[in-house]
């Protein structure tokens, strides 16, 4: 409220649509960009935000999003990764990748179903079928459907570049835009197991910083790392 009061800022929807977890532009459209949610689908607008209009909708399978990336070189490629990173306790999962080439009029689904969770891609700056997806895996079961994996085929085949264990997610990417053979990619561990009897409230309540909740936060290596590619991320250095 401080920000808007003060003309820092403004709300430009879209309203009601709850937390955005993504976010992109196009470039040499000023007005145009896409919001993808993780309870909404893609939203997109052609005025800044003054409209905007649901165009995710014919896809069945998949509404909740986790991350989206304009093609720099081509505004009328989409990438879109469902699955939402886990937040509140929820565990919002989706069923892989999917693309458009025409601006969100349609989408195809290009596969990586079994990576659950996709919080993060980025698209190469100087070609539109080179894309790197962040991958944390399923949070419940060890899975090798985890890690970096990498196109340069627009979707059509996925190579998996980075892979630190079955337990360990990949939470961001970071390409650099002046040179985009260097990307950063950042881990976390990504694995809780599905407890065997009934769920357990310490009288703290859930989230407290001393009790068993607390404390099995705290317990073991988080699997964070910061790794670096210098070749578009067909290979990594931690």
């Amino acid at each position: 409220k401080d920000v808007i009061d003060r003309g820092w800022g403004k709300d430009v929807g879209p309203f009601r649509a709850g937390r955005i977890s993504a976010v992109s532009g196009v470039i040499g459209e000023p007005g145009t960009f896409y919001a993808g949610l993780p309870a909404g689908g893609v939203w997109k607008t052609t005025n800044a935000g003054a409209t905007w209009w649901p165009i995710f909708d014919d896809v069945k399978d998949a509404e909740v999003i986790g991350a989206l990336e304009v093609a720099p070189s081509n505004g009328n490629t989409i990438y879109v990764g469902t699955g939402d990173l886990i937040a509140g306790g929820g565990n919002a999962e989706g069923n892989g990748m999917y693309k458009s080439t025409d601006a969100g009029a349609t989408w195809t689904h290009v596969g990586l179903e079994k990576t659950k969770q996709i919080p993060s891609i980025v698209v190469d700056p100087r070609e539109a079928n080179m894309v790197l997806v962040a991958a944390q895996g399923d949070a419940r079961h060890k899975s090798e459907d985890r890690g970096v994996f990498r196109s340069t085929d627009g979707g059509t085949r996925w190579t998996r570049t980075l892979f630190v264990d079955d337990s360990t997610g990949i939470q961001k990417l970071a390409i650099a835009f002046d040179r985009p053979d260097v990307v950063f990619a950042t881990t976390v561990r990504h694995y809780t197991p599905v407890p065997s009897g009934p769920p357990v409230v310490p009288p703290q309540g859930l989230g407290g910083g001393g009790g068993p909740a607390g404390a099995q936060r705290s317990q073991g290596p988080t699997g964070t790392s910061i790794y670096k590619s210098l070749d578009g991320g067909a290979t990594w250095k931690e």
